[in-house]
């Protein structure tokens, strides 16, 4: 069992993307009631420590970096390959969300449909069909991504104020 349950441990750790209890199951040939309670033990494994990991269960299984330290490490997360412009935009869709899709066009230009169709792509944000343009807001697997909090996110941009200094109208999104 201590041999499946460093296997679960890695796969959790290397996987990009949450895993299921059944994928888990798969992987490691045994039953998703075996699976459960692996997990509940390595929950406990990092609750139960001073980690800077712990086991997130949002939309699936996988080790995720403690909000106390993820400032400290972003600089090494996966989301590094975002690039500004499309940083800029998924801020302001957190920010103000639900946006319109056109007062983003305001604020950013034409590269703003570039940005969402590859935000959408990605899954960190969704629209929907608003008249002739779409309403923006992100997705549970943006607060997985990053692994934060959106209500947590968008108080400590208001405490900082940076919408209204950086996103007034006319103000081109860097590429």
């Amino acid at each position: 069992m201590m041999k499946k349950l460093a296997l679960l441990e890695a796969l959790l750790f290397t996987s990009n993307e949450p895993l299921s209890e059944e994928e888990l199951a798969e992987d490691l040939g045994t039953k998703p009631e075996i699976i459960k309670e692996m997990l509940k033990q390595l929950a406990e494994k990092y609750e139960n420590t001073e980690s800077g990991i712990y086991l997130s269960d949002a939309g699936g299984y996988r080790l995720v970096v403690k909000p106390d330290f993820t400032q400290k490490v972003s600089h090494r997360t996966p989301h590094a390959d975002l690039s500004r412009g499309l940083l800029r935009v998924l801020s302001i869709i957190v920010y103000h969300e639900p946006i319109k899709q056109s007062d983003i066009v305001k604020i950013v230009g034409n590269r703003t449909y570039e940005y969402v169709k590859d935000l959408t792509g990605r899954g960190l944000i969704k629209s929907e069909k608003h008249g002739r343009t779409k309403n923006l807001r992100t997705t549970s697997h943006f607060e997985e991504y990053f692994s934060v909090d959106k209500e947590r996110l968008k108080a400590l941009a208001k405490k900082r104020g940076n919408d209204e200094r950086n996103d007034k109208p006319g103000a081109k999104a860097p590429d």
